[in-house]
């Protein structure tokens, strides 16, 4: 429990340097469940598709969170919790009590298979924040012993909640620069390029991106989200967004998948893109954008490259063409002699190559960006 103001002044300043720094989440989530005399903290995010792209949840198996998700965890109809963070106003806090009865309570197949075999009966929590296609939730959840929250616990976390919110905006608006240079650095490259987030939103697009989409080639933007003219051609770009927004789970090539994208007029060709994957963040809790969709275009194809490997790689135009070469088979005495440097100067470079696209030898380098 809280102990006194100086307690509680200092579990503030644990969200806000958090927010600031995208690092701490997980501290933070767990001084506020040992300040509400709770099991755990927990911070997520749900798709308005039921889809679960964010959730730290504190003190808990790490298998737990696929389960729920297997379990349909993120998803209103089936989850009640979920259900009730979703019709609640902003802050509003809510316990069991407020969106369960009893009795309803013994009979939901979540509850009874999901909830109390995993230990977390019961739970206080809060919607902090609706953004286009994603809802943010917090709360502290406890196990059988602890029972549900008490009146002092419940009003230490609504003292709380305002501050968790703030935090989580603070992050979100660093973070949407992130988004905006993302996307300039494609724009200076003229490519028609979408950079998405977590949920497949696209937060940033270039003036041919615009372009291309409002073009009427059988790609548009809908709701914030990439739509093809035909349903199985979206289900298939829905699918390598998602693929590419969580499959990135360590640090290496960026993951990449072709998408065809059909306009269902005869007399207009196929548009081709390219779902890139974006290195993984080092934070715990991130808003960044997660994915790069680049349509091909006329642009050739080692430029386009190029392009790819400065922006989700941050290389300079003199790292990316050094990449290139070697993947062409060139030695670096050959690089080095065409970009009349020392040999000891092209060697430096690959060294900043191999730490950027997190491979430990050269000809691992190379097979990482052949996969481009």
């Amino acid at each position: 429990m809280i102990r006194n103001d100086e307690h509680w002044l200092g579990l503030v300043d644990k969200f806000q340097a958090a927010g600031v720094s995208g690092a701490g989440w997980y501290e933070a989530l767990t001084a506020l469940a040992h300040g509400t005399g709770s099991q755990h903290g927990q911070l997520i995010c749900i798709g308005d598709d039921a889809t679960v792209p964010i959730d730290i949840l504190t003190d808990i198996d790490p298998a737990f969170h696929d389960a729920f998700v297997a379990e349909g965890g993120g998803d209103p109809r089936v989850n009640p919790r979920v259900r009730a963070g979703m019709k609640a106003p902003l802050l509003d806090v809510l316990a069991e009590s407020d969106f369960i009865s009893p009795e309803e309570y013994k009979r939901d197949r979540h509850y009874q298979e999901f909830v109390i075999p995993n230990r977390v009966p019961y739970i206080c929590l809060s919607t902090l924040d609706r953004a286009p296609g994603m809802l943010t939730g917090l709360a502290v959840v406890r196990n059988e012993r602890q029972g549900h929250i008490s009146e002092p616990e419940r009003a230490i976390f609504a003292s709380l909640a305002p501050h968790v919110r703030a935090a989580v905006r603070t992050q979100a608006a660093l973070e949407g620069n992130g988004a905006a240079l993302l996307a300039g650095a494609m724009e200076a490259l003229s490519m028609p390029a979408f950079v998405c987030d977590r949920t497949g939103t696209v937060r940033e697009l270039t003036p041919a991106a615009e372009r291309l989409a409002t073009a009427n080639r059988g790609l548009q933007l809908k709701e914030g989200r990439l739509r093809a003219a035909l349903a199985s051609d979206t289900r298939e770009l829905e699918d390598a967004i998602g693929a590419a927004a969580t499959g990135q789970a360590r640090p290496g090539a960026p993951l990449m998948r072709t998408v065809i994208v059909r306009s269902g007029e005869h007399d207009l060709a196929p548009m081709v893109l390219d779902v890139i994957a974006l290195p993984p963040q080092s934070t715990e809790f991130s808003f960044m954008p997660r994915v790069l969709v680049v349509a091909r275009g006329a642009k050739g194809a080692l430029e386009r490259k190029a392009a790819i490997l400065q922006t989700a790689y941050g290389m300079t135009s003199a790292e990316s063409d050094i990449a290139l070469q070697l993947c062409s088979g060139k030695t670096p005495e050959i690089i080095a002699a065409a970009r009349k440097v020392a040999v000891g100067t092209v060697r430096a470079q690959i060294k900043a190559l191999l730490a950027k696209a997190g491979a430990k030898r050269q000809i691992e380098l190379v097979a990482r960006l052949n996969q481009l």
